[in-house]
This record gives C-alpha cells, sequence and structure tokens, in this order.
C-alpha cells in the first residue's frame, strides 16, 4: 500500500485560491478506484496532501488521470515552487493500528 506525502507551495496570499481547486478535486479522487485515503492539512502556509493507495498501479493511473492533470493546470500559476512529494512504504512497528497511515 503505497503511501504519499505532497507538500504544496502556494504563493503568498494564493493559498485559499489553491485550497479552492483542491475542494473541487477531493470527492472525484475519492471516487478513484483504490483510493484509501486522500485527505488535506494546511499550516497556514503550505497545503499537506496524504494519500494512501490499494496499489502502485491506482496511484500510477491516478497521477496519470484526468482529475491530477486538471488540478495540477489549475494551480500551475499560484504556486511559487513545485510540490515536495514522497511515496512512501509503512513500516509498522508498534499497535498496528497507531503505527500506520490508515
Amino acid at each position: 500500500m503505497p503511501v504519499v506525502i505532497a507538500r504544496v507551495h502556494p504563493e503568498p496570499g494564493r493559498l485559499q485560491e489553491v485550497l479552492d481547486v483542491y475542494a473541487e478535486a477531493v470527492p472525484l479522487v475519492h471516487q478513484e478506484p483504490g483510493c484509501e485515503l486522500f485527505a488535506l492539512h494546511t499550516d497556514q502556509t503550505s497545503i499537506f496532501v496524504v494519500e494512501r493507495w490499494t496499489t502502485d498501479e491506482d496511484l500510477a493511473v491516478h497521477s496519470a488521470g484526468p482529475t491530477f492533470a486538471r488540478t495540477r493546470a489549475k494551480v500551475a500559476g499560484l504556486m511559487r515552487a513545485p510540490a515536495d512529494v514522497w511515496v512512501l512504504d509503512a513500516l509498522p512497528f508498534g499497535d498496528p493500528l497507531k503505527g500506520i497511515i490508515q
């Protein structure tokens, strides 16, 4: 189960505009095959996207799909830097309900 953590860097003063774009996309992503988690968080400067996909193939389909492409196009002029993206494998130490993103 791949987990993705992405940090999105909106231009100063453009955070809400980027959040509005993601607000449109999130319900569509939630319907994609293999999407187990797609959640947004913010520190009021950046947006953090936390994702979990059933398989690497599901993640690849999402990344090549129309919702991802449309979202990237809509936010392109609103970013101060490219997103930082990490695709991770879980290390299930300790309590299995607390040791991994579920």
